[in-house]
């Protein structure tokens, strides 16, 4: 095969024009050659482009990016070369190689990631054709839990409670997370380490603690840990004030004598101060007679 006209061929072409007389003749021959030579050429170097056009196996697949645990179960990947079955692949998830991996007449297969836990994991691929030629792909992808709300203790009177001494005092509020099931929630009047108590509490996370004829003050500590996947806790302490009686708004009082038996009942007296008087005497309230000494 030749790349252009050879010596021989335009001494052959020269000759034959000088023995024809007729330039247009001589002009058209020349021009044929000429042609011819172009063909040849453009078959040459046809030729060495198509011994040029080997390229490496071609690597494409789905990249997860960031997702929740369960919401991708596998990852596909497709590789395109013009001998699949000569293929050599090396694939390996977080550093260790995947087995029995056979891509499919189209040339894809699936990589199993249904088992992962949460974290940042990698996928690499590496396809070697039967001329050596080597492309590699390579991706990571980051696996987390279900985003979860805050443990948070909601008291409906704040953390400072009074109450009158003999009288009852209730705490209420509400407990607020995603999954109310999933929370543990505790009280105590002591030290949580030491003792504790479930709290009462509706599906809803309203609670109440009921506290009757209150003599001293009092401490009460909550505690709520809450969480399917992501942990929080939460804690609250209320603290009781007995008022002393006399104190307060018992202090107010209008002091006399109580009993409507006494001659000198008080109607309007609101706490009986001892000073009632009977016939025939002062009895202090006690309702007896003085004795005659």
């Amino acid at each position: 095969m030749h790349a252009g006209i050879s010596a021989s061929a335009l001494f052959t072409l020269n000759t034959r024009a000088g023995a024809m007389k007729n330039p247009e003749q001589v002009r058209s021959l020349l021009l044929a050659f000429l042609m011819f030579g172009s063909v040849m050429v453009g078959v040459f170097y046809l030729d060495i482009d198509d011994v040029g056009l080997e390229q490496p196996p071609a690597i494409s697949a789905e990249e997860p990016g960031d997702f929740v645990i369960g919401e991708v179960l596998s990852i596909k990947v497709t590789i395109v070369d013009e001998a699949l079955d000569e293929l050599v692949l090396d694939v390996t998830l977080d550093g260790d190689r995947v087995a029995n991996v056979y891509p499919l007449d189209n040339g894809s297969f699936v990589v199993d990631i249904s088992h992962l836990d949460v974290g940042l994991h990698a996928l690499k691929v590496i396809a070697r054709d039967k001329n050596l030629l080597e492309t590699r792909w390579f991706t990571e992808f980051n696996i987390s839990y279900p985003a979860e709300d805050e443990t948070q203790i909601n008291l409906d009177h704040g953390e400072e409670m009074t109450v009158d001494h003999g009288d009852n005092i209730r705490i209420t509020g509400n407990l607020t997370h995603s999954t109310i099931t999933s929370c543990i929630f505790i009280w105590t009047d002591a030290q949580l380490a030491e003792s504790s108590l479930g709290m009462p509490m509706t599906e809803d996370g309203v609670f109440y603690l009921d506290f009757t004829n209150m003599q001293e003050n009092l401490t009460i500590t909550m505690e709520a840990t809450c969480g399917v996947n992501i942990i929080t806790v939460d804690s609250k302490f209320v603290n009781i004030t007995v008022i002393p009686p006399g104190e307060g708004e018992g202090g107010d009082l209008t002091q006399g004598c109580t009993d409507p038996e006494a001659e000198n009942y008080d109607a309007e007296a609101e706490e009986d101060d001892g000073s009632c008087t009977y016939d025939g005497g002062e009895d202090n309230g006690t309702g007896e007679e003085p004795s005659e000494e």
